[in-house]
């Protein structure tokens, strides 16, 4: 619905601009200048939640919203036609902590899962391809006390509906301005000596060659604009660091011949995991449309660059076949603990004495699976059976980066232009949930305490308390993911025990197992372990 509308801006009329049901874009043919408290450039996951936690908690700034793309109306979004080949779900999906999805908001979390586009898991097992070791965290594990958003793990949901639902609720919020579609040409930061100046944005609208340039100024300037963050770059002050994990990440829509039972599957290859986690809410009948009776996952498969062209390259029949071989197998034997060559080149005692030792570390590496199995009275869950792959099979290179700096003069980074990190652990979209809460309760103090955002001085202390807090949180959660990395993708046979047994002993620690779900869950930070 596009409308003509007048409105006073700065003490001037300004006439005939466009509206669409998401934009409320301004004309520039007088280039009158807009003024913003914050801005935020990204209207994606991150930097939609964060218009909206911003426009909630401190309803006295006013806030605009940018971004190249206008996302669907959720009716669009949320639509499902049996005949077309659209009845799937989208590949592109996050899993979100109970701590993530309660930023959300509840009105965004209920019509999610209204619509069955949300998957619950109560359960997760990680395994090894080899040794015995299996780690099964479950809801129990988290006392009722500390329960952020019932039973559960956590929850599997698409990116488009999630960030169609935030659009649509920012769409009559007098707080928010949301300005799509567009595009940034420059942006020009104040010194920071310069007390008075604020950030200036000049853009104009996408798809239009001969538009002229609109600005605005800003307090604050939020890149949310992902790993390629086009305001990092251009603003040159930010520094990064950046390594490439050697592997390539593998992603698709899978359809599963039963139910998976609220419950996310992971199994570690010295190549790097596959996870098969649920996707859409199983219940059919919540979701427009008539997919019948159908059950999807997601699969996410780490692996090196070659093995990941291989996989892409095979027909269908044989890539299932393929994941199905891994996620069918359950726990079995760590290798020999002494290399063949060297025992065959040592006396017979010596042999002797070697196979003794591999024998008992193999039976107590497996008694301790079978003891904390049997403790918890949790056996082996087999995942599902993949049937098929439903829409494309995509791929992407795995990345670390991290700007050593998430702040300068009045701009500050979040998510992933700030950090990006290998998806093994689930963590990316929750750590950008993350910078979104911590910039919101920082900004919220100094503007209740009176200082606000204007001047330097409440500006530097709410973006400085960001930055300390956050580059704590991403660094050691950084430090854990290369940790499990480097320990997976390990042949060295005794690091192979090692690794196993330890495993084994936090699945049959509770207090141990119960802190990693409580730091998995967003109930505790990383560096409070």
């Amino acid at each position: 619905m596009i409308a003509s509308l007048s409105r006073k801006v700065n003490g001037n009329v300004q006439t005939n601009f466009a509206v669409s049901k998401y934009s409320r874009f301004f004309s520039s043919s007088n280039k009158l200048e807009k003024h913003f408290d914050v801005t935020i450039v990204g209207g994606g996951a991150v930097g939609s939640a964060l218009a909206n936690l911003i426009s909630e908690n401190i309803p006295s700034l006013s806030v605009a919203l940018m971004d190249a793309r206008t996302p669907k109306s959720p009716n669009d979004a949320f639509n499902i036609d049996s005949s077309s080949k659209t009845c799937f779900p989208s590949p592109r999906a996050y899993a979100l902590s109970p701590k993530s999805l309660s930023l959300l908001g509840d009105d965004i979390v209920s019509k999610l899962d209204e619509k069955g586009r949300l998957a619950y898991y109560d359960t997760m097992q990680v395994w090894e391809s080899d040794g015995p070791a299996v780690l099964q965290f479950n809801h129990q594990d988290i006392d009722d006390t500390d329960k952020l958003n019932g039973d559960i793990l956590g929850a599997v949901v698409e990116d488009e509906p999630m960030v169609s639902c935030l659009w649509d609720k920012m769409k009559n919020n007098s707080h928010v301005e949301l300005i799509s579609p567009t595009i940034i040409e420059k942006i020009n930061a104040p010194s920071a000596s310069d007390d008075e100046s604020k950030v200036e944005v000049m853009y104009k609208k996408a798809g239009n060659d001969n538009a002229e340039p609109s600005n605005l100024t800003t307090n604050l300037l939020v890149a949310a604009d992902g790993a390629n963050s086009f305001v990092r770059k251009s603003d040159g002050t930010f520094h990064t660091v950046s390594y490439s994990y050697g592997r390539t990440a593998v992603t698709c829509t899978v359809e599963i011949d039963s139910s998976i039972h609220k419950t996310a599957f992971q199994r570690f290859q010295k190549n790097g995991p596959i996870a098969l986690l649920p996707v859409w809410n199983e219940d059919s009948s919540k979701r427009q449309g008539n997919c019948g009776d159908k059950t999807y996952a997601n699969i996410v498969w780490s692996t090196t660059p070659e093995e990941a062209k291989y996989l892409k390259s095979l027909p269908e029949k044989d890539f299932v076949m393929a994941m199905n071989d891994l996620l069918q197998s359950g726990p079995t034997n760590t290798p020999p603990l002494f290399p063949t060559e060297l025992k065959n080149s040592l006396p017979r005692p010596f042999q002797s004495a070697m196979n003794g030792i591999e024998m008992l570390s193999q039976s107590a590496n497996t008694g301790l699976t079978m003891s904390g199995m049997t403790e918890r009275r949790q056996g082996f869950r087999v995942a599902p059976m993949i049937t098929n792959v439903v829409g494309r099979v995509f791929s992407f290179d795995l990345n670390l980066m991290h700007a050593k700096n998430y702040i300068s003069n009045r701009i500050c980074l979040v998510g992933d232009a700030a950090h990006t990190i290998h998806p093994m652990a689930g963590q990316g979209l929750n750590l950008g949930m993350g910078d979104a809460a911590c910039l919101t309760k920082n900004i919220k103090h100094v503007v209740e305490s009176g200082m606000g955002i204007d001047t330097n001085a409440g500006l530097d202390y709410a973006l400085k308390q960001y930055e300390s807090s956050r580059q704590r949180e991403v660094v050691a959660t950084m430090g854990g993911i290369q940790f499990l990395h480097g320990a997976f993708g390990t042949t060295f046979s005794p690091a192979v025990h090692v690794r196993s047994v330890g495993m084994n002993m936090i699945n049959s620690i509770g207090p141990v197992r119960r802190k990693l779900v409580k730091v998995a869950t967003g109930i505790e930070d990383v560096v409070s372990i």
